[in-house]
């Protein structure tokens, strides 16, 4: 296993090491390591996943409902701004209602209930009404919906999954997916919760419905291999596949988390959550997993954007949870906030044991900024947990459940979860396979052929290196995504998570993202996506400007010449130093598959749309209008 870190990916020593970490109970690091005679490696957790507990999730609500009645299970801001509270007696007996209600509709199990709509307690009853009886739910993006001029995602997934039955909040502001999911999807029903037509039935009605032993009788028949839910991929490279969690997946993946932190049973989990449930992260991240732990969860309405971080960081500050799970966006703006106002480090950090993030790679200064908020507020340096999974993952395959000596690292396989770890080049391919992982796709078997090796791990995709080759227990770093990296003309390969990584903060706040170019040319080159609304603030003479303009904006584009100039001193290697930049005049487009639901570029989606910009960028020689030539 004679590997090093490649040059690209940097390890983050800790900024405050004198401030002891929080104490908080986790469960120590016991690795299984194993190479083969073919030269991979196998990476396992001594802990053998725990047994089950239940047999489906359901069993939970029905056991908090009899054990803490009284207790709030989810609260969401009403009309008024005030937290409007659901116990979990109130939960078990609308789900209850619900259950009653879809067993009288007669709903075939193989045709799932399509869910248009944001985070709510009706939609939360509602899947927990469906799973318990045995019918699948497939939350789906909102931005399919709203985003969409066309709402073709929700034309196609209507076509493909023939939904039984389609719920929406409000049906006025989802009125035309609503009626593109019935025009693909026949005989399917409408349940909203105001009134639509004669046709529909509001949320209201189906909770007036009064259970019968029926219910008892199909929540019987529910056990770890029914499909509870159905998540959609991100639809990157073509229509979104979905993904089948099974209970087993659901309940595996909360009890793995329990093992590694114990510390979750020791007092009641408080969560304030905005992490969409049509995403693993906010459906068995935040969702299931407080329900597993008889806690509370807030809805949070606020999201990691300009207009609404405000009510996130109120949210925090009242509620001061014990746990926290986000995304790097949000946490970037969540330390921004702390920096304005170290009062609400205070608030924030006054309670909480972990920070959990995925999806994407947290900027270094992001990392050491927490680690200093943290250590300021409370004299102790809270864990900061990466990970490393996927929809098909359930939750996070690989984590941090110990106090990191380097930060910014995946962590290591969870109980239940064995990763192999293929050789390729300077880094592995990782992949997993264990109770929590899914067992395919749904419908789609030739998805399911391309997706598993022969000994039945889950290709991901993903590469990863270990962060110290003689202690593989301090982690895995990620190394980038296979599909994304490519070859310069030179024969080097460029990985592009790992780049982009290393751009981005050079670059901040006047760039949001960066794609990649160079496939067979000779210099890597970056077209950028600009923060309009920052750069328009920060710099005079840019009020004004539309779009198109503010590319060719001279003192703008010295910005980011001399942040590329700097990227380029750190990482002066042929495949890590960017040769040229074309700033880009319109956002990344949602139906043209330039970013997905989840506000992540897609690489390949940009490249294609965008190939013209691309070849316009390799035939200057010169800066000039919205290209920039680096000469270092």
């Amino acid at each position: 296993m004679s590997r090093h870190i490649p040059e690209t990916i940097q390890a983050i020593e800790p900024l405050r090491p004198d401030a002891p970490f929080r104490d908080v109970d986790f469960a120590p690091i016991d690795l299984q390591l194993t190479t083969r005679p073919d030269g991979s490696l196998t990476l396992s957790n001594r802990l053998a996943l725990a047994t089950l507990p239940v047999q489906q999730i359901g069993e939970y609500l029905h056991r908090y409902a009899a054990e803490r009645p009284n207790q709030t299970f989810l609260a969401e801001p009403g009309p008024d701004g005030q937290w409007q509270h659901l116990t979990y007696a109130q939960a078990s007996a609308k789900a209850n209602a619900v259950s009653q209600w879809l067993l009288d509709q007669q709903l075939p199990a193989e045709r799932p209930i399509l869910i248009l709509s944001e985070n709510s307690i009706n939609q939360a009853i509602l899947q927990f009404a469906a799973m318990q009886i045995g019918v699948p739910v497939m939350p789906v993006s909102p931005a399919y919906s709203l985003m969409s001029e066309a709402c073709g995602k929700i034309a196609d997934l209507s076509q493909r999954f023939l939904p039984s039955l389609i719920y929406a909040s409000d049906s006025q502001r989802f009125a035309k997916a609503l009626a593109v999911a019935r025009a693909h999807s026949p005989n399917a029903r409408w349940l909203c919760d105001d009134t639509v037509n004669a046709d529909a039935v509001t949320f209201d009605q189906a909770v007036a419905t009064t259970p019968t032993h029926a219910v008892e009788e199909a929540f019987g028949r529910v056990g770890h291999d029914t499909i509870a839910r159905l998540l959609l991929t991100s639809g990157s490279t073509g229509s979104p596949k979905a993904v089948i969690m099974t209970q087993r997946n659901i309940i595996a993946s909360g009890v793995l988390w329990d093992q590694v932190w114990p510390f979750l049973a020791k007092e009641p989990l408080v969560m304030v959550d905005w992490l969409p449930w049509n995403h693993t992260a906010g459906a068995h991240g935040a969702l299931a997993m407080v329900l597993r732990h008889g806690g509370t969860l807030y809805l949070d309405d606020g999201k990691p954007v300009p207009h609404l971080i405000g009510r996130t960081v109120q949210h925090l500050r009242d509620i001061k949870p014990n746990v926290m799970t986000n995304v790097p966006r949000g946490l970037d703006m969540l330390v921004a906030a702390m920096e304005d106002d170290p009062t609400i480090a205070k608030d924030i950090f006054a309670r909480l044991n972990a920070i959990v993030y995925g999806g994407a790679s947290l900027a270094p200064n992001t990392l050491l900024k927490l680690e200093q908020l943290s250590a300021q507020a409370t004299g102790q340096r809270i864990t900061v947990s990466s990970s490393l999974g996927s929809t098909e993952t359930t939750m996070p395959a690989t984590l941090i459940w110990w106090p990191p000596k380097v930060l910014g690292t995946l962590g290591l396989p969870a109980p239940g979860v064995e990763a192999k770890l293929v050789p390729l080049g300077d880094r592995y391919e990782i992949r997993f396979r264990g109770p929590s992982i899914t067992r395919g796709y749904y419908n789609d078997d030739n998805a399911n052929q391309k997706s598993y090796d022969d000994e039945g791990f889950m290709l991901t995709g993903d590469a990863v290196v270990f962060a110290d080759d003689d202690h593989p227990e301090e982690g895995l770093f990620y190394a980038g995504r296979l599909s994304e990296n490519f070859k310069l003309a030179t024969g080097t390969w460029v990985s592009v998570a790992t780049v982009r990584g290393n751009l981005l903060p050079q670059l901040h706040p006047y760039v949001t993202d960066a794609v990649l170019t160079g496939h067979d040319r000779d210099e890597l080159g970056a077209l950028l996506f600009l923060n309009t609304s920052q750069i328009r603030k920060r710099l005079a003479g840019a009020t004004n400007l539309d779009d198109a303009a503010l590319t060719q904006f001279e003192p703008l584009q010295n910005i980011i010449h001399e942040g590329i100039e700097r990227h380029n001193r750190n990482f002066p290697g042929s495949s890590t130093r960017v040769m040229r930049a074309l700033l880009l005049d319109s956002p990344p487009s949602i139906d043209d598959n330039e970013i997905t639901d989840k506000g992540y570029i897609n690489q390949s989606g940009v490249l294609k749309k965008r190939a013209d910009a691309v070849k316009r960028l390799y035939n200057v020689q010169t800066s000039g209008e919205d290209c920039l030539i680096i000469n270092t």
